[in-house]
C-alpha cells in the first residue's frame, strides 16, 4: 500500500491508527507515532501512554533481529503491519511495532497517562509499566481490545533525531526519534535538533546547505570548527 494521503492522515488524528498506518517507510511511521496515545488493556485496569520516543529498524540493516531473514524469534517481524513484535533480552521485554516485512519500530519510551503508573521511560520499563509480556508477541494493535493506538491530537512535535543506544552495530545511524524536551525520554537523550513532522524533506536539507553556504562564507578559509561540525554530521 501507498502513503496515507494529506486528507487520510488528517482525518484519523485522534482515531485508531489503521494497518495502513504503518504500512509506510519505517522512519515515517517511526516518527509519526510520536504524540500517539498507546492502550493496554480496557475498563478499570487499563494503562496508557503518550509516545514520546521511538527507534526504528529498517530494511539492510545489521542491528535489525530480521537482517537474516525469519526465524524463530523473529517471526512477528514478518506479520501484517501493526503487528507487536516482542522480545526478550537481558531479562528485559521491549516491544516493536512491524511496518513493512522484516522492518519495525522499537517504541522506547512514553509519557504516562494514567494515574499512578509506573516509569515508562525506556524500552523495557515502558512494556512492564503497561503489563506487555512476551505473550503479547505476534498481536494485532490495528483490531481488538487489548492493545488501541490513537493518532496524536494537535500540530507536530519538534522531533530530535540521535543515534541509535544499546546496540553493537550500526550505531551512529540516526534512526532514534523523541520530542525534544520531553522529560520522559530516556537518557541519553538525543542532542540534535530536528525539524517537525510534515516539513519537507527536500525543502529542509535545501535551507540546510544554504545556511553552511552563508556560514562558510563569512569565515576565512581553513576555519577550524566549521569543518568539525561538517565531519561530525
Amino acid at each position: 500500500m501507498g502513503s496515507l494521503s494529506v486528507t487520510a492522515a488528517r482525518s484519523c488524528r485522534g482515531a485508531r491508527l489503521s494497518r495502513a498506518f504503518f504500512d509506510r517507510p519505517t522512519v515515517r511511521v517511526a516518527r509519526e507515532l510520536l504524540g500517539a496515545t498507546l492502550r493496554v488493556g480496557a475498563g478499570p485496569g487499563a494503562r496508557e501512554v503518550r509516545l514520546v520516543e521511538t527507534e526504528a529498524y529498517v530494511a539492510r540493516d545489521p542491528a535489525n533481529h530480521a537482517y537474516r531473514g525469519p526465524t524463530r524469534r523473529n517471526r512477528s517481524m514478518f506479520g501484517p503491519p501493526g503487528t507487536l513484535y516482542v522480545y526478550r533480552i537481558h531479562q528485559v521485554v521491549c516491544a516493536n511495532l512491524v511496518t513493512r516485512p522484516g522492518e519495525a519500530v522499537l517504541l522506547r519510551a512514553g509519557a504516562p497517562r494514567t494515574p499512578g503508573l509506573a516509569s515508562p521511560s525506556g524500552p523495557g520499563r515502558l512494556c512492564r509499566a503497561l503489563g506487555i509480556t512476551l505473550a503479547d508477541d505476534g498481536g494485532d494493535t490495528t483490531r481488538g481490545a487489548r492493545f488501541r493506538l490513537a493518532a496524536r491530537s494537535g500540530g507536530p512535535p519538534r522531533i530530535v533525531a540521535g543515534p541509535r543506544v544499546g546496540i553493537r552495530q550500526a550505531r551512529r545511524r540516526r534512526l532514534r526519534f523523541a520530542i525534544a524536551g520531553d522529560p520522559w525520554v530516556s537518557r541519553p537523550r538525543p542532542r540534535a535538533v530536528g525539524r517537525a513532522i510534515g516539513a519537507s524533506p527536500s525543502r529542509s536539507r535545501v535551507a540546510a546547505a544554504s545556511t553552511r553556504t552563508r556560514t562558510r562564507r563569512r569565515r576565512p578559509s581553513g576555519g577550524g570548527r566549521s569543518g568539525a561540525r561538517t565531519g561530525g554530521r
